[in-house]
């Protein structure tokens, strides 16, 4: 009897931990999506690039992104209804990524101040890349997210790498438009990610309905 109540709560558990994980998901999605345009943009405006061609494309793809990462949010919320998580489980994973958050502001502060002492405006593009991708490495044990490692060692690389080979201008752009096309494979590997989740969902969902014992009306 104490096996079959453990099991009950252990699949309860994971159906609303794959509840939690798509709306995480779907978040992260729309977080990337928007910074991705942020760096791309940036990018590709110091490289004077965009034209009648560019600047639709551009416009449109992020649209989209955005648009996929809403519409999983909502999605991940009427889930998450049907296998609610405890609010207590969330606080201390919350609690951790605001100290990240924090950790990571005070940084983009000290290396833009000592950027600008140098008088490298290129630096600061290169060093605060740097933070943001350094920052993702305790957010993907945070969130348990493989992909938040693998994107912020990249990150970290490519900046090192641009550092090392680059200056002015040109350094400001192979930074900026790399971390914003980084940015978006991220959020366009969330959003499959998340598919993923919302057809286990939905798997859960049927065999539950299809187990539950039907009611048959009596002669």
């Amino acid at each position: 009897m104490t096996d079959t109540f453990r099991d009950v709560r252990d699949s309860i558990e994971e159906k609303a931990r794959l509840a939690e994980a798509l709306v995480g998901a779907g978040r992260g999605a729309l977080v990337m999506a928007m910074l991705g345009a942020g760096w791309l943009g940036w990018g590709l405006g110091a490289a004077g690039v965009f034209n009648g061609l560019t600047g639709p494309v551009f416009g449109c793809t992020e649209l989209f992104l955005v648009g996929c990462s809403i519409f999983v949010i909502r999605r991940g919320r009427q889930l998450r209804k049907e296998f609610p998580t405890v609010a207590a489980e969330r606080r201390p994973m919350m609690r951790a990524f605001w100290g990240v958050v924090v950790v990571e502001v005070f940084a983009l502060v000290v290396v833009s101040v000592l950027a600008n002492r140098l008088g490298r405006s290129d630096l600061a593009t290169d060093w605060c890349a740097m933070v943001a991708g350094l920052h993702f490495l305790p957010l993907a044990r945070i969130f348990r997210a493989p992909i938040l490692l693998v994107l912020g060692i990249v990150m970290t690389l490519w900046c090192a790498l641009c550092w090392a080979v680059l200056r002015s201008n040109a350094l400001t752009i192979a930074v900026s438009v790399g971390m914003g096309l980084m940015l978006w494979a991220a959020c366009v590997s969330a959003l499959l990610q998340a598919r993923r989740f919302e057809r286990q969902l939905l798997a859960f969902r049927q065999v539950a309905r299809s187990s539950a014992p039907k009611n048959h009306d009596e002669p």
